[in-house]
């Protein structure tokens, strides 16, 4: 599956955004703004920052707004690649359909609905600790609980992420992930991501880290303002 050596990543942005109430029905997540930025944008700049020449989106729900807002990226010296979605597929179901463009054995994945400060060279790194652990098939950064997920997803231990133990963490949307665990999913299928990441780790195949730098998911219009409140202060 590995082509060339160019660096590719993939951005989660077919999602509905039932949450966001009137806003998510007028713009995809990827595109509301923070600081006057679209989310996607940070993850663009931040990708191209981190050395990543190519970039596969997945769109849905309003994908016309978010197609025109890539075919405007011309000048970033990117290779962008769109890949459309009837329905949106879910997370794994999303990433599946999107493995013929991404053509890679080991790859990124971001959801484009968060706003992180992670540097993103971290995810080259992360890459690379998969690439020389053969038998593990993902590495997921790991954010302190949020107010909206206080009981924490899963519990890091030496690196390895497990499902029991107490002081479990929440997943920041961010993860590096080996494409055998999404090839067996058939294309146009809708299947969520939590399930194969609950199996991978109960059989002791992952690994995570936690992320200090600022993180919030933009699910609700409350959450937005807040992540927008601070960001744009720190840029007054």
């Amino acid at each position: 599956m590995v082509g060339n050596h160019e660096r590719t990543a993939m951005i989660l942005a077919a999602g509905r955004g039932t949450r966001m109430g009137e806003l998510g029905e007028k713009y995809p997540k990827a595109l509301l703004k923070v600081n006057g930025t679209p989310l996607i944008q940070y993850h663009i700049d931040k990708l191209r920052e981190a050395g990543f020449s190519r970039i596969v989106i997945n769109v849905s729900h309003l994908a016309t707004q978010i197609k025109q807002f890539i075919a405007n990226q011309h000048n970033l010296g990117l290779d962008i690649v769109i890949s459309e979605e009837k329905t949106p597929l879910e997370t794994a179901g999303g990433i599946a359909n999107a493995l013929k463009y991404i053509k890679r054995d080991i790859f990124p994945v971001i959801n484009a609905d968060i706003y992180s400060e992670l540097p993103f060279q971290r995810l080259a790194e992360a890459t690379h600790t998969l690439k020389i652990n053969s038998e593990r098939t993902g590495y997921l950064f790991m954010v302190p609980n949020p107010e909206h997920n206080l009981d924490g997803d899963f519990h890091l231990a030496d690196k390895s992420l497990i499902s029991g133990g107490e002081k479990k963490l929440t997943f920041s949307g961010i993860g590096i992930y080996r494409a055998s665990i999404f090839t067996g999913i058939s294309e146009n299928t809708s299947i969520a991501l939590a399930p194969i990441l609950n199996c991978e780790i109960k059989r002791n195949r992952m690994l995570g880290e936690l992320v200090t730098e600022f993180w919030s998911d933009a699910g609700t219009p409350e959450r937005l303002e807040q992540i927008d409140r601070i960001v744009s202060a720190r840029n007054q």
